[in-house]
C-alpha cells in the first residue's frame, strides 16, 4: 500500500539537517562568524556605558576620540563577519537545493507509470515550483537561528553583568513571548500544505488549459474557464490570507511584550538610578542591550514562521521522494542483445487504480520474434495497456508473463525495454533540432544514419527545406502539424533499430499519400523486426501477419492477417 502524497514523513527537518552533513567544517565556520558578529553586537552595546559616562557625564576629551573610533572598528567587523557568514551559508543553501532539484526531477522520471498516471500534472509541477521556492526560504533562515541565538546569548552576557537582578526579571518575559511564537509556527505548518495543495490545482488547470487551448478557443469557453481558474485562484487566495494573518500577527505581537518589558525596566532601573545604586551610563547600557535583545527573537519570530512553511514543503517533496521506484531484479536476465526472444502472457489482467473495471482480462497472447501483429478494437478495449504491459510500463496485477522463457520480473528493465522502438498516439517530441529528437539518448549520434530515417518515415521532405538535421524543433513539436509529429516520431523508432517496433495508433494523424508511404517502410521491415501495431485503419492492418480483435480487455477474435504484398521500398 502506497502512502499518499500529502502524508507528512515523520523526520523531514532530521533529513534536512542530514544535507548539511558534507557541509560541517563550512558550517563550523560560519558559525564561528556568527559568535563574532554576536560579540560584537554585545560590545556596541556595551560601549554605550562608557560613552555616557566619560564622555557625556565625566566630559573625558581623550575618549572623544577613542570611543567612536571603537565603535566604527567594532561595527565594520561586525559587517564583515555577517558578509563572510551569509556568503558561506548562502553557497550551502544552493548547493543543497540544487541536489534537491536534481533528486527530485530523477525520482521523479524513475517512478513507475502508475504514478504519473494518477498524479495530477499540476501537482508534479508545484513540487519543483512552489516547493522548492518555500524550502529554500525555509533553508536560508536557518542560518537566522544561530545567528540570532548568538546575538541573544552575547546580549544577555552583557544585560547580566550590568544588573543581573533587573536581567532576571526582563528574562520573565520570555516565556511569554516564546509561547505564542511555538503555536504560531505550528498552525503555519498545518496551512502551508493546504498552500501547496490549492497551488497544485491551480497549476494543474493551468496547465490543461494550455494544452487545450485549440479546444477552449474552438468551443467558446474562454469565460467558463476563466471562471473555473478563478475559483482556484479564491480558494489560494483565502489560503494565503489566513497564512498572512498568522505571519502578520506575530511582529505587533513581539513588539508589544517586548514593550512591556522595556516599560517594566525602565520604572525599575531609573529608581536604582534615583537612589545612586546604578549610573546613568550602565543603566542605558543595560537597556540599550536588552531593546538589541529583542531584535534577535523577532528574527528569530520571522525566521520560525519562513522555517515552518519549509518544513511542510519538505513534507510533500520527501513524501514524493519516498515513493518507490520501478523496482529491479535481484539478478540479471541472461537474454542476447538485439535478439527479440518472443514474448507470452498467461492470464493477463491490469486493472488501474482507481478504476472499477479492469482494462484487460485474463489474456492469454504469444508476440513470437520477427511476426507483425496488429491489434484492433474499439477505444477503451484495452489496447494502449496492452501496449504499455508490452513495454514494460505497467506492472500486471494478474499473470504470468515470460520472455524467452523466463520471468519478466527477473528481467532488468533497463535491459528489457532496450528491445523496443516505440511511436504512441500523441508524439511527444523535445525542444532542440530534428537530429536531437531523432537520434534521441544518442551521444554520439550517426549523421547518415539520422537522415535515412528521416528519409524512410518520409520526414526528410518537410525537414529538408527547414535546415535538414539541423532544423529547430519547438517544445511539443513546435509549429509542425501533427502528421508531421508522428512522421518524425517515427524516424525516432527507426533510428533506434530495436528489434521490436511498437506503433499505438502511429498514422492516424498522416494523410492517405503518408500513411501509403509509412506502410511501404513497415513492408520492407517484415521478417527483420517484431512489429505490434495498434490501428483500426485497413490499410495497417494488411501488414500483418495476426490480427488480434480486443473488446473491454479481452480477446473476442484472433484471426491470421492479410499482409500486404507491396514491394520493398528502397
Amino acid at each position: 500500500m502506497k502512502r499518499p502524497l500529502d502524508t507528512a514523513p515523520p523526520s523531514s527537518f532530521r533529513r534536512l539537517v542530514g544535507n548539511l552533513r558534507p557541509y560541517r567544517p563550512r558550517i563550523l565556520l560560519a558559525m564561528l562568524l556568527m559568535a563574532l558578529s554576536g560579540g560584537f553586537a554585545a560590545a556596541g552595546a556595551y560601549l554605550i556605558k562608557p560613552v555616557l559616562d566619560q564622555i557625556f557625564i565625566a566630559r573625558d576629551a581623550e575618549m572623544l576620540y577613542l570611543l567612536p573610533l571603537a565603535i566604527v572598528a567594532i561595527y565594520a567587523l561586525k559587517g564583515l563577519a555577517d558578509y563572510s557568514q551569509n556568503l558561506i551559508m548562502a553557497g550551502i543553501e544552493e548547493r543543497i537545493l540544487c541536489q534537491l532539484k536534481e533528486r527530485l526531477y530523477a525520482h521523479t522520471l524513475r517512478l513507475p507509470l502508475e504514478d504519473h498516471l494518477r498524479a495530477k500534472r499540476g501537482e508534479i509541477l508545484s513540487r519543483m515550483s512552489l516547493d522548492m521556492t518555500l524550502l529554500q526560504n525555509g533553508l536560508s533562515v536557518l542560518a537566522s537561528f544561530f545567528l540570532s541565538g548568538f546575538t541573544i546569548i552575547a546580549l544577555m552576557g552583557v544585560v547580566l553583568y550590568q544588573n543581573w537582578q533587573l536581567a532576571l526579571i526582563s528574562f520573565l518575559t520570555l516565556p511569554v513571548a516564546l509561547y505564542p511564537l511555538i503555536r504560531f509556527g505550528e498552525n503555519l505548518r498545518r496551512r502551508g500544505g493546504k498552500q501547496q495543495q490549492n497551488m497544485g490545482e491551480l497549476l494543474d488547470h493551468y496547465a490543461q488549459s494550455l494544452d487545450g487551448i485549440e479546444v477552449i478557443k474552438v468551443h467558446g469557453m474562454e469565460g467558463a474557464e476563466e471562471n473555473r481558474f478563478a475559483k482556484h485562484a479564491q480558494r489560494y487566495f483565502e489560503t494565503m490570507m489566513q497564512i498572512w494573518r498568522v505571519q502578520k500577527a506575530t511582529l505587533p505581537f513581539m513588539e508589544f511584550v517586548g514593550a512591556l518589558g522595556i516599560a517594566l525596566i525602565i520604572f525599575l532601573g531609573g529608581q536604582s538610578v534615583i537612589r545612586g545604586e546604578m549610573s546613568t551610563g550602565a543603566f542605558f547600557s543595560f537597556l540599550a542591550a536588552l531593546v538589541m535583545l529583542y531584535e534577535p527573537l523577532r528574527r528569530l519570530s520571522a525566521a520560525n514562521n519562513q522555517l515552518q512553511q519549509g518544513l511542510s514543503a519538505a513534507d510533500r517533496l520527501f513524501a514524493w521522494i519516498d515513493q518507490p521506484v520501478e523496482e529491479l531484479p535481484r539478478r540479471a536476465a541472461s537474454l542476447q542483445p538485439g535478439c527479440w526472444p518472443g514474448w507470452h502472457c498467461q492470464a493477463l489482467s491490469v486493472r488501474y487504480e482507481g478504476a472499477e473495471d479492469w482494462s484487460l482480462r485474463n489474456l492469454d497472447l504469444d508476440f513470437p520474434p520477427n511476426q507483425t501483429i496488429a491489434f484492433a478494437g474499439p477505444s477503451g478495449s484495452g489496447k494502449t495497456t496492452l501496449a504499455r504491459v508490452l513495454l514494460g510500463l505497467l506492472k500486471p496485477d494478474a499473470g504470468r508473463i515470460q520472455v524467452g522463457g523466463q520471468p519478466l520480473e527477473e528481467i532488468p528493465l533497463a535491459q528489457y525495454r532496450q528491445f523496443f522502438s516505440f511511436v504512441g498516439q500523441e508524439p511527444t517530441l523535445f525542444g532542440g533540432t530534428a537530429l536531437s529528437n531523432i537520434a534521441f539518448g544518442d551521444q554520439n549520434p550517426d549523421l547518415e544514419r539520422a537522415r535515412q530515417a528521416a528519409r524512410d518515415a518520409h520526414a526528410w521532405e518537410f525537414l529538408e527545406p527547414l535546415g535538414g538535421l539541423e532544423a529547430a524543433i519547438g517544445p511539443r513539436g513546435g509549429s509542425l502539424s501533427g502528421g508531421q509529429k508522428q512522421r518524425l516520431a517515427i524516424a525516432r523508432a527507426l533510428y533506434r533499430n530495436s528489434p521490436v517496433l511498437v506503433l499505438d495508433e502511429a498514422t492516424s494523424a498522416l494523410d492517405a499519400e503518408s500513411e501509403e508511404k509509412i506502410a511501404r517502410t513497415l513492408a520492407a521491415l517484415h521478417g527483420r523486426k517484431s512489429i505490434f501495431i495498434i490501428a483500426h485503419r485497413p490499410r495497417t492492418l494488411l501488414l500483418a501477419d495476426r490480427v488480434v480483435r480486443l473488446e473491454n480487455g479481452r480477446v473476442i477474435a484472433e484471426e491470421a492477417g492479410e499482409r500486404s504484398t507491396l514491394p520493398v521500398q528502397h
